[in-house]
């Protein structure tokens, strides 16, 4: 993944450190949003269903859904310079009338793990977040005092930090149908 940093001053210049920060904070601000878009788009689609407006917005928030899921999950593994494959894409809606597609994101296993995935990522950007302020007086304390005894090592708080923060992609993303790569067998 990412070399060993030679001494401990690499740590602060090779960027990993400042992408995990990164990527905490910002995946703890996009799942705030998506509670609030999904809560609003949601409860206005349904409330509205009655009136036959609420018929189009919900099969848009569906949609929406499903290309919030995969934008996140590729947004969030490009911040940390992990290769994500993409999201599985279940459903072809060429040609399709309203309650064709209605039915076909409904029916859709990939578009309830979608929500499913954006609905966890606030309380698991939550916890993460606070361990990392949390960790960060340990990060600070061996930084500054401990670095220059621990030369070529790379600080515990470091390697917590970049757990938390690949853990933070990886674990919600575990819900989702990810297509598999194919295997490059040119070369055998």
């Amino acid at each position: 993944m990412s070399r060993e940093p030679r001494v401990w001053l690499d740590v602060l210049t090779d960027g990993q450190l400042f992408r995990d920060w990164g990527s905490l904070i910002v995946h703890f601000f996009l799942a705030v949003g998506y509670w609030i878009v999904l809560g609003f788009g949601f409860a206005f689609a349904l409330a509205t269903s009655v009136i036959l407006i609420g018929i189009p917005m919900l099969l848009f928030m569906l949609a929406t859904t499903r290309v919030m899921a995969a934008l996140d999950r590729q947004m969030i593994g490009a911040l940390l310079n992990i290769k994500t494959p993409p999201v599985v894409d279940d459903v072809d809606t060429r040609g399709a009338n309203l309650g064709e597609r209605m039915g076909m994101y409904l029916g859709s296993l990939t578009t309830w793990r979608s929500a499913a995935y954006l609905l966890l990522k606030l309380p698991i950007g939550i916890a993460t977040i606070s361990a990392a302020f949390a960790l960060l007086p340990v990060l600070a304390f061996e930084m500054l005092l401990l670095g220059p005894l621990i030369a070529p090592a790379r600080p515990i708080s470091v390697r917590v930090l970049h757990w938390l923060a690949v853990g933070t992609h990886k674990i919600p993303g575990l819900l989702l149908p990810m297509r598999k790569r194919k295997r490059d067998t040119s070369r055998l």
